[in-house]
């Protein structure tokens, strides 16, 4: 069976990108995007989106400034666990 998948939205002006992540794809105006962790202070670049096959939850790819790949569930890494670097970013 296949199924045909809509393009992804482009993210919306108002700067909310969990619905325009989750439309299809990860936007462009997201790949290669810089976060801060809060707690930690670490640096992470967006590098895809996946879905989490045990529970389903559609997650951000993320890796760190060591070259480790992380996937965090969408809702959780835009909780505010992170922030964006604004300005930053090397696709």
């Amino acid at each position: 069976m296949s199924s045909v998948s809509s393009p992804p939205e482009p993210v919306p002006a108002d700067g909310d990108i969990g619905a325009a992540s989750l439309a299809g794809g990860l936007d462009p105006a997201l790949r290669g995007s810089l976060w801060r962790h809060r707690k930690t202070q670490g640096v992470y670049r967006i590098v895809g989106r996946c879905r989490i096959e045990a529970s389903g939850l559609h997650a951000f790819l993320y890796q760190g400034q060591d070259g480790t790949i992380w996937a965090r569930p969408v809702d959780e890494f835009l909780d505010g666990r992170f922030e964006r670097l604004t300005g930053e970013q090397d696709a």
